[in-house]
């Protein structure tokens, strides 16, 4: 292969005038030298012209078309023809030709110029013409020879056959060498203008990749020979190994104070080989170190091709980091999702920090659906939650934050201050089930001083989670490497935290990343001190002093008095250090060889989804439907109780609640002297995020008038009222939504459920809902469900409130707001009340009645004739939906005049008076 720099002389050198190259009319000779024409192309037209003149043996047409003061400027060019010529063809002839070329050129040139004909010697002209005549019969000779027939060849004598055979060889070696000390060659020395050519031949080119040719990267081949397969363990289940506590006291403030130690900024993992053995310290480094120079895509295409757990990517959800929670989730035998003394109606609360984009949420949400509510804290904008992106399961129940400051930063004291604050509120001072973080940063060009950039990073998560963690909650967080004394000090106190910790790769994790995670299982109680402590080390590396840096957060002496613990870091970082090693070199063997390819990818993708429990299916969009599809696709076309009307209480009517007990009743703001269909109770829908649709007189209306966000394909029946604080001139109202009754909540059918069922869902499902003040969405609430008995009236009190016109309004208070903390008595919310709404849940033909001798209601079918206490019920007695949404009953008090609350009490008590039930649940 020529060089640039070889290429250029010799155009210098020939071609000095670009007008002098265009006068040429014959260009499919020369200039295809010069063109972007491939080797075969030219091979074809040199043979073709070779052929033509062969036949013609008239020269002189072919040359014709230079002018005189060309044959000089391209004599040169002619020797460089001839030379290519018989090394594309590998022909004798190629050299005749090109001899036969040169002579008929001076003929040519001599025949244009009469002046100078006359001295031309007529004995030179006859002496080349013989020559050129003895050279075209050798070649006929030649061509004869090469249509003999076997039989012909078969009487030449051996001796004859070997003398010809040689005298070609050394014919044409001798004009190659000729040709080329015209061309200034000069044995020992290279071909060029300052004789810069190579005399070695060009090797054949080994690698396969996207590198040029000739980009030779040693250390990458080095370290693609020592990758062993055998040495790589390719599995499905992993074993997890855990460090308990056993039973370690926890250190008090004054120790912590002496484990401290400042220091000059460190810079390099150099020598950091307290944790890890020196060799793999190395190898490490210098595995890494050999991608440095390599270009990133085809690092990443090897990488892709061979890693075996490659092709489950991102599963059914936006990211790998949600695959990376299941697969750990299912490692720890799913102590996140399903953790140990979770009740059926208590939602799961989990927290997601520095985990923009929220794959790690998005798994909990798919496995738990509504039943989980989460908290996001991560850096806004281009590290936000992309909540529009959670397809698998239902972004609604999360609520991302950012602090007061509104930037999501975990460093910043008083954003986890405040983040703390929003999660013991929520959740009644208990704090989150589990949290989980994920946090990282771009290092490129760093990767080795990987850890020491992200020590802050470390700490802030940590302390974040025992600051929001519940007692024998659980925490898991992502790390890189472990060399540091920081980082092992870090991981130590987290040992003295929880239970047990494990340092654990999973599958999901590319092999060749310094990736790990540290797995806290089950917080300890009296943490309090650690979360101080830590707290203090973060103002520290906040004053960002390089000579007062944080090196170790406990004394080494400490931690070599921790055998066990020490042995377990040591041996966690050489195993996770030697499995990094190894996909790094399978990395690097991948890069120089394009053709191998790793076997076991598609075995592990449909094994590993069975074994964490995913679907073998990909990421699919949620398809879009018109709401009323949507509605017939969830009630399976039954829809026509939808527009059922409910039955209004008069005077003349009472009697339908002659059997109390089959009652509950709900206060309701239907039913208002303005009578806004809108405001009153109707059907919503929900097909995701603000996409809330309600049923008005048969249609299916796109609500704009309240902001609201329901999970894809919830149906419930409900009313917006407002809801009202303090009085007159200071009074305060929003739009709530409140939810009397539930079809589906979340995708999940509860219309066969009993009501007192349905309505514990409903509540639990808006608590999973709730947003706090500030948001743009309205609160929605469940009804409270009172008991139909003979303390009705007790139950219906009513207030009067002073409203902005100075007129009273009968209103009703929520009776507990456990979510907004505690109000004085003046500041309760309550909103206007304009009717009592009666639920039937008995189901026909049962009835429920009070029992005299147990005072707890049993269950009677007059049909059948048999009876059942309401702990034994059968579900034949419990009313659906449908059949409790036909039977409504609605009553218009306050305002009904003629029906008072007295009438209405007396009636029940009546009913209820020979019984004195005992406070039961039913």
């Amino acid at each position: 292969m020529k060089s640039n720099s070889d290429e250029s002389d010799y155009e210098d050198k020939n071609f000095s005038s670009q007008n002098d190259y265009q006068t040429m009319e014959g260009k499919e000779a020369y200039p295809s030298y010069f063109s972007d024409q491939s080797c075969d192309e030219r091979r074809s037209k040199k043979r073709k012209h070779d052929a033509s003149v062969d036949e013609s043996s008239d020269l002189s047409d072919y040359y014709d078309t230079f002018d005189e003061k060309d044959n000089a400027k391209f004599s040169s060019h002619n020797m460089y023809q001839d030379m290519s010529g018989e090394q594309d063809s590998g022909d004798d002839f190629s050299s005749l030709k090109n001899i036969e070329t040169k002579h008929t050129d001076d003929r040519v040139s001599n025949s244009n110029d009469d002046a100078k004909e006359s001295n031309v010697s007529q004995s030179v002209y006859e002496e080349s013409y013989h020559r050129y005549n003895k050279r075209r019969e050798i070649r006929k000779t030649r061509l004869t020879d090469d249509d003999t027939t076997d039989e012909d060849k078969s009487n030449d004598t051996k001796e004859q056959s070997i003398k010809r055979e040689s005298t070609n060889v050394f014919d044409g070696q001798d004009k190659v060498q000729r040709m080329m000390r015209k061309m200034g060659y000069e044995e020992g020395y290279g071909l060029g203008k300052n004789k810069q050519g190579r005399l070695e031949p060009v090797q054949t080119s080994k690698q396969h990749g996207r590198r040029g040719l000739g980009h030779h990267v040693p250390e990458l081949e080095a370290s693609s020979l020592k990758w062993n397969p055998a040495e790589e363990k390719i599995e499905v289940q992993e074993h997890m190994e855990w460090l308990a506590s056993q039973n370690i006291e926890l250190p008090t403030r004054e120790k912590l104070e002496t484990w401290l130690q400042l220091g000059p900024k460190k810079v390099s993992i150099d020598g950091e080989t307290l944790f890890c053995s020196r060799d793999i310290v190395t190898n490490i480094i210098n595995s890494k170190t050999v991608f440095n120079n390599l270009d990133r895509v085809e690092m990443r295409r090897a990488r892709t091709r061979s890693n075996p757990y490659e092709t489950i990517r991102g599963s059914i959800f936006l990211n790998r980091a949600a695959v990376k929670m299941a697969n750990m989730d299912s490692a720890c035998n799913f102590m996140f999702t399903n953790p140990q003394g979770l009740q059926n109606n208590e939602l799961l609360y989990f927290a997601d920090v520095c985990a923009g984009p929220g794959g790690f949420s998005e798994y909990v949400l798919w496995k738990k659906k509504w039943h989980a509510k989460g908290f996001g804290f991560t850096l806004k904008n281009e590290n936000d939650f992309k909540l529009d992106d959670f397809y698998a399961g239902p972004c609604e129940t999360f609520h991302p934050y950012y602090g007061p400051k509104e930037n999501g930063d975990v460093y910043d004291p008083s954003n986890q201050d405040a983040f703390r604050e929003l999660i013991m509120t929520h959740t009644n001072g208990k704090g989150v089930h589990f949290m989980m973080s994920d946090g990282g940063f771009s290092v490129e060009g760093q990767e080795n001083v990987q850890e020491i950039l992200s020590k802050q990073l470390y700490l802030c998560q940590c302390l974040v989670a025992l600051m929001i963690v519940r007692e024998k909650g659980h925490f898991v967080t992502k790390l890189f490497d472990i060399f540091t004394p920081f980082s092992a000090g870090l991981v130590y106190l987290m040992y003295h935290c929880f239970e047990k910790i494990c340092i654990f790769k999973p599958n999901s994790s590319r092999p060749a990343n310094s990736e790990r995670y540290l797995i806290c299982k089950k917080k300890r109680p009296g943490t309090e001190i650690i979360t101080q402590y830590l707290k203090h080390i973060n103002h520290l590396i906040l004053t960002k002093d390089e000579n007062n840096d944080v090196l170790q957060l406990v004394q080494f002496e400490e931690l070599e008095r921790e055998q066990r613990f020490l042995q377990y870091l040591r041996e966690s970082n050489n195993s996770l250090g030697k499995k990094q090693i190894i996909g790094l070199r399978k990395i690097a063997a991948f890069c120089e060889n394009s053709t191998l390819v790793e076997v076991t990818q598609a075995d592990m993708r449909k094994e590993c989804l069975k074994y964490w429990k995913l679907p073998e299916e990909g990421r699919t969009i949620p398809r879009h439907m018109k709401p009323q599809d949507k509605v017939k696709t969830l009630l399976k076309n039954v829809t026509k109780f939808l527009s059922k009307s409910a039955t209004k209480l008069t005077v003349d009517n009472k009697t339908i609640l002659n059997v109390p007990y089959n009652w509950f009743c709900v206060p309701c703001g239907t039913g208002g002297p303005y009578d806004d269909p809108n405001k009153n109770a109707t059907f919503y829908l929900g097909m995701g995020r603000s996409k809330v649709y309600r049923y008005v007189r048969g249609s299916w209306m796109h609500v704009d008038d309240i902001s609201l966000e329901l999970p894809p394909d919830t149906l419930i029946y409900a009313e917006v009222v407002y809801e009202k604080r303090k009085e007159s001139k200071q009074l305060q109202k929003v739009l709530a939504l409140h939810i009397i009754d539930a079809f589906y909540l979340g995708n999940e059918d509860v219309s066969h459920r009993y009501l007192r069922d349905r309505h514990k869902l409903a509540r639990k499902f808006c608590e999973a809902l709730w947003k706090p003040d500030g948001n743009k969405y309205a609160r929605i609430r469940t009804k409270e469900l009172i008991l139909v008995n003979q303390n009705i009236d007790d139950k219906l009190q009513v207030k009067q409130r002073i409203m902005k016109n100075n007129l009273q309004a009968s209103v009703y208070e929520f009776a507990e707001m456990p979510l907004e903390g505690h109000s004085p008595p003046n500041e309760k919310p309550y909103f206007i009340l304009n009717s009592i709404m009666f639920l039937k849940n008995t189901a026909a033909p049962w009835n429920r009645h009070g029992s005299k001798t147990y005072r707890i209601t049993y269950l009677y079918n007059p049909e059948t004739r048999n009876t059942s206490f309401d702990r034994t019920r059968p579900t034949s007695a419990e009313a659906g939906f449908i059949e409790t949404f036909e039977n409504r009953v609605i009553w218009y008090w306050p305002n009904d005049k003629k029906l008072t609350m007295e009438m209405v009490a007396s009636s029940i008590k009546q009913k209820c008076s020979e019984v004195d039930l005992r406070s039961i649940d039913y």
